[in-house]
């Protein structure tokens, strides 16, 4: 549910020729392929339209998602952001994402991105941190978002996030390592909103299961249903050690499914795998 093409840092990317092929050999059928339109995140953009042409070449393998800077235009809600994210759309984006901008989660210009994007039925996938959909300890603003916008669902990701699932939470550590206290605010948006799932991909989504090994085989079954496998890998030989953890992970299988692959299919609505 998590993957990246272009040059993201001087250097260091793939193409989606690149990414196809680390999914053969990881025994991954489809990936969702993000855009980059946010200056805050990377050394480059990777544009919405360069993202679906991509993900034309490979269209039984990479689903494109599409993004829009809320700073856009006039810089403010008159922008016209569904006009443009339809456009998008139209041209194949199966969602919004990754949405990366210095801006506070509930940012007047941002809710507008999340209102188009329910109109249109699709996902928006955004990353939470000190500088990106920046929101206080315990996510009341992202609370906020979900309450307000119940029609538009969410996939959460970044260490912003996923910290919060222990309801000890230290602002200036961004991978906590202590074990896990219940209570939460992750369990508990899963639990209170439909429209909130959580996104496993990279070092925030590894370390939030790894740091309390036990506790994640009960969290990751009990929350089946509202959480996405994904790497968020940008090039070619990045390790990617939340392949491992879900593969060997003790939980039933049937679990393991909708984790792997049947809730994002659902979310995206697209046909089953087989």
């Amino acid at each position: 549910m998590h993957t990246h093409i272009g040059e993201i840092a001087p250097g260091k990317g793939q193409t989606a020729g690149d990414l196809v092929r680390r999914m053969d050999e990881e025994g991954i059928e489809r990936s969702v392929v993000l855009s980059i339109e946010n200056p805050e995140e990377t050394y480059f953009y990777v544009l919405s339209r360069e993202v679906i042409a991509a993900c034309r070449e490979y269209g039984d393998r990479l689903i494109p998602f599409c993004c829009v800077d809320p700073r856009r235009g006039r810089a403010d809600t008159s922008t016209d952001f569904l006009g443009l994210i339809e456009r998008h759309v139209s041209e194949g984006a199966k969602g919004f994402g990754e949405h990366l901008a210095g801006l506070p989660v509930n940012d007047p210009r941002s809710m507008k991105i999340y209102e188009a994007c329910g109109y249109l039925g699709i996902p928006v996938l955004l990353h939470i941190d000190s500088l990106r959909n920046t929101d206080s300890i315990g996510l009341r603003g992202f609370e906020k978002v979900l309450s307000t916008l119940p029609q538009t669902i969410f996939i959460a990701h970044g260490p912003g996030w996923w910290r919060e699932i222990s309801s000890r939470v230290d602002r200036k550590t961004t991978y906590p390592k202590e074990p896990i206290l219940e209570g939460g605010r992750v369990q508990e948006l899963l639990s209170k909103y439909d429209n909130i799932y959580g996104d496993l991909s990279a070092g925030s989504g590894f370390n939030a299961l790894n740091r309390d090994p036990e506790y994640a085989m009960e969290f990751l079954s009990k929350f089946s249903d509202k959480l996405l496998f994904g790497t968020d890998c940008i090039w070619p030989k990045q390790e990617l050690p939340i392949i491992n953890l879900l593969v060997h992970a003790d939980i039933p299988v049937g679990d393991k499914l909708k984790i792997a692959h049947e809730n994002a299919l659902r979310i995206l609505g697209i046909p089953s795998l087989e």
